[in-house]
């Protein structure tokens, strides 16, 4: 699915930032310039960024056990 139109970037290419250690839409906009022309798709950005924290402390909580 594309995430950002201005520069054609994907849920793939979010992930990929956040999995290289973005942890905000700050840091993911500084590595592939996503949200930084017209920002419709800043939401969509958090949202992968929660999501993928989430996701993080699910495998973090199951390995503890």
């Amino acid at each position: 699915m594309i995430v950002c139109s201005c520069h054609a970037l994907t849920h793939h290419h979010i992930e990929a930032e956040v999995a290289a250690g973005a942890r905000c839409t700050r840091e993911v906009s500084a590595a592939c310039r996503a949200g930084t022309d017209c920002g419709n798709c800043v939401r969509n950005i958090s949202a992968i960024i929660r999501h993928a924290r989430a996701q993080s402390e699910i495998i973090v909580l199951e390995t503890a056990v």
